[in-house]
């Protein structure tokens, strides 16, 4: 038996086996947004379906406690620790009326930081993992670089538009998408209302702008808005076969941002359908026989999934590089591997079946 073969070849998910979806059709234009910059992406994979000027630098407002959220998730494991709210510039206009010497615990403050915005919460809880904002705003930074996030730039933990704090859509999608990978992030940035409570005996209700979580579909992440900033917006939802995260930056409006967040998950959901890869029996590749001629291999199983109706779809074969003797019909010989926007969509098991004069991998 000689070597292992190792053969790449491409295809497309269009040109594929099986019939395509109604999802998987001829899909129109992505729609006019009004932001001044906006992205649309996959957040499996990061993969970019749509942008407008992501690059863009422009002051994030509120979506800045994404990054405050993540470091302390990953900084701070038991949430049920009690933070002391340090001494603080009072009133903080969105806040949940924490006062200096007052203790929350840390899922607590997270709660009121990512569902209310609240600023007296974010300021808590970077006084507890760091000893001050200052020194929090370092890790912030630290943290931007190793997510290779070269358009963002943080000077608070809060948002608060200030010079040189600064984020773009692309960058503020890459970290939606990391931070959703946190079963803790998830499971606050969800949450429409809520009463944070504090002793003695403080409740207080709050509730989300973050009107995605309006749709069924809709799951998180953070709406933020300043006179210089604009309305932005994170989002992530599900309205169609894949997750998508959407960012716009610098609407005029909720009701805008909004309706073009809303159009953008309509559209980008529409890029995908669920398509056969291959079916049992397809021809995948052949292989020679040492002593002449050559065996078809075919796929044992099918393998269906989702996928990009525009991607191309890369087959891995992993199979000797040739056989001494003719197997028997069925025998199992290799794998292959379906691989399209960088994601593993399945192997199948690769049988003898009929002899074969050349392999369709070399076409």
């Amino acid at each position: 038996m000689g070597g292992l073969l190792l053969a790449v070849f491409a295809t497309t998910a269009a040109g594929g086996h099986g019939s395509p979806s109604a999802a998987g059709g001829a899909v129109g234009p992505a729609p006019t947004v009004k932001a001044w910059t906006a992205t649309l992406i996959d957040r499996r994979t990061g993969l970019v379906l749509w942008s407008k000027g992501s690059s863009r630098r422009l002051p994030p407002a509120s979506c800045t406690k994404i990054m405050t959220a993540l470091v302390v998730l990953e900084h701070v494991k038991k949430l049920g620790l009690y933070a002391t709210v340090p001494a603080i510039p009072l009133p903080q206009e969105v806040g949940v009326a924490l006062r200096p010497g007052d203790r929350i615990t840390i899922q607590q403050a997270l709660r009121a930081l990512m569902v209310r915005s609240a600023n007296d919460a974010a300021l808590t809880l970077a006084s507890y993992v760091s000893g001050s904002e200052k020194l929090f705003v370092k890790l912030m930074n630290a943290r931007a670089a190793a997510l290779k996030l070269k358009d963002t730039h943080f000077v608070n933990c809060r948002g608060r538009p200030v010079p040189h704090q600064y984020s773009c859509a692309a960058d503020l999608a890459e970290l939606g998408r990391v931070a959703m990978r946190d079963a803790r992030f998830r499971d606050l940035v969800r949450i429409k209302h809520t009463v944070i409570r504090y002793p003695p005996d403080h409740a207080v209700p709050i509730k989300n702008h973050n009107r995605l979580l309006d749709y069924a579909w809709g799951d998180g992440i953070k709406a933020g808005a300043t006179d210089v900033s604009g309305m932005v917006l994170v989002g992530s939802g599900k309205p169609g076969l894949v997750p998508l995260i959407v960012v716009t930056m610098h609407e005029p409006n909720r009701d805008q941002e909004v309706t073009d967040a809303v159009a953008l998950f309509t559209w980008g959901s529409a890029q995908y359908a669920r398509r056969t890869i291959v079916n049992v029996g397809d021809p995948v590749a052949s292989l020679p026989l040492d002593d002449g001629g050559g065996v078809m291999l075919s796929a044992r199983t099918k393998l269906v999934t989702v996928v990009r109706a525009a991607a191309s779809v890369t087959i891995v074969v992993s199979a000797p590089a040739s056989l001494p003797t003719r197997p028997a019909i069925g025998a199992v010989v290799g794998t292959a591997t379906y691989v399209a926007d960088g994601l593993h969509l399945g192997t199948v098991d690769l049988v003898a079946a009929a002899p074969a004069a050349s392999s369709p991998a070399a076409r």
